[in-house]
């Protein structure tokens, strides 16, 4: 069986099943391929129906020892240190905040753990690379003209005084990553056509009449 995928255009989201896209010539380059992924497999619970492997162990076994592997990581992340599981990767902490001048000295400012992020095993690596890829797009979805995100926007900025990062989202069929939406809000503020309020999820964003 074949990795399914689809295209689409940068900063928006494939819909799948719908065939073409908007008229005129495409750069390649503008395009982005997008993994289908139909489902999330329990790997645990996967394996202990019908389809499970030969190899793999009792379903208690394996949830045991998987519980084991996430203890042990968590004691070792909590020095900082990057932990690696035999043949499938390591797994390393990133941080997130900002850094300040004090005296001379630089010093970090609100400092956490923002993720982990992960890196396969070599040989994992191997493997997945020579998986099968078909090579025909299921489906792609392009992004819209401007003029018609305008208009979108424009209708959007008549109907309401404050809007918020989903309201532009739906207001664009919901076709754009949160990124790009995003990028898009920031645009419209520098260009004086919306007034940031707040921060974080708590952002708001004022209609200039």
């Amino acid at each position: 069986m074949a990795i399914r995928f689809s295209i689409a255009r940068r900063g928006v989201l494939p819909t799948e099943g719908q065939q073409g896209g908007a008229a005129g010539k495409v750069e390649s380059g503008s395009l982005r391929l997008l993994l289908e992924s139909p489902q999330t497999v329990d790997a645990v619970e996967f394996q202990s129906g019908s389809s499970r492997l030969p190899t793999v162990l009792p379903k208690g076994e394996l949830l045991s020892a998987l519980n084991t592997f996430r203890r042990v990581m968590v004691h070792e992340m909590q020095k900082g240190n990057a932990v690696t599981l035999p043949g499938i990767g390591t797994f390393r902490l990133t941080l997130k905040g900002s850094i300040e001048e004090q005296g001379g000295n630089f010093h970090g400012k609100d400092v956490r753990v923002d993720g982990i992020v992960f890196r396969p095993d070599r040989e994992l690596l191997s493997e997945a690379r020579g998986f099968e890829v078909d090579q025909v797009p299921f489906g792609w979805e392009f992004q819209a003209e401007e003029q018609d995100v305008d208009a979108r926007l424009s209708e959007l900025f008549a109907q309401k005084d404050v809007v918020t990062h989903k309201d532009v989202s739906v207001a664009l069929g919901q076709t754009f990553t949160r990124s790009r939406v995003m990028s898009l809000l920031n645009r419209l503020v520098r260009q004086g056509r919306l007034v940031r309020e707040g921060k974080g999820s708590t952002v708001r964003y004022q209609v200039v009449k």
